[in-house]
């Protein structure tokens, strides 16, 4: 008898332990993802800091707004996703003392894919990479020509998205990431 108690109490525990690691994946074939972000640490002030035609100009300054991204992703399995992205952003580079403005306004769009490497109740770790085509215009209030960076465009990333609810959730993804090295925003899945 008190063997099979031990048993009977042994098969419950096995149950409830079983339970909790039966999570349903965050990531599953067939669905969707759009997520929207702002990238900190922008590549391309660095660009312009060392490419310049003025960058020696003792008050010369730099900054940026962006990158600002879109993506699309679509699981083409539970651990495979593929999509697109497109980013936005603005460097300027200015100095008062001589009166001159620089600005070089990047387009970035990028097929990327990621493998979503765990699946944890509310959070999807994942690592990618993209491959793409950057569109660069270099603009200056005395029509000097200016560098302009190429035309490829790549990513590589590390990231997670966390979810809030079973739909929306939040993301970060840390490497190069559309002209960035920490890109921050929201994520909606469909």
């Amino acid at each position: 008898m008190k063997l099979l108690a031990i048993s009977f109490f042994v098969f419950l525990f096995s149950l409830k332990t079983n339970a909790q690691y039966k999570i349903e994946p965050i990531s599953k074939k067939g669905k969707s993802l759009i997520t929207v972000g702002y990238g900190i640490g922008n590549v391309w002030i660095y660009f312009l800091e060392h490419n310049s035609l003025i960058k020696d100009i003792p008050d010369y300054k730099v900054s940026s707004i962006g990158p600002f991204t879109a993506c699309y992703e679509n699981f083409v399995s539970n651990k495979i996703s593929v999509g697109i992205s497109a980013s936005y952003s603005v460097v300027k580079g200015e100095t008062k003392r001589f009166l001159v403005d620089e600005q070089i306004s990047i387009f970035t769009a990028l097929a990327r894919a990621n493998y979503h490497f765990g699946h944890i109740k509310k959070l999807d770790p994942y690592i990618g990479g993209g491959l793409g085509y950057v569109r660069s215009v270099y603009k200056n209030n005395n029509s000097i020509p200016g560098p302009v960076p190429g035309e490829f465009g790549y990513s590589a990333q590390i990231g997670a998205h966390y979810y809030f609810t079973k739909r929306v959730g939040v993301y970060g993804e840390l490497g190069y990431v559309n002209g960035s090295f920490l890109q921050l925003g929201g994520v909606v899945k469909f």
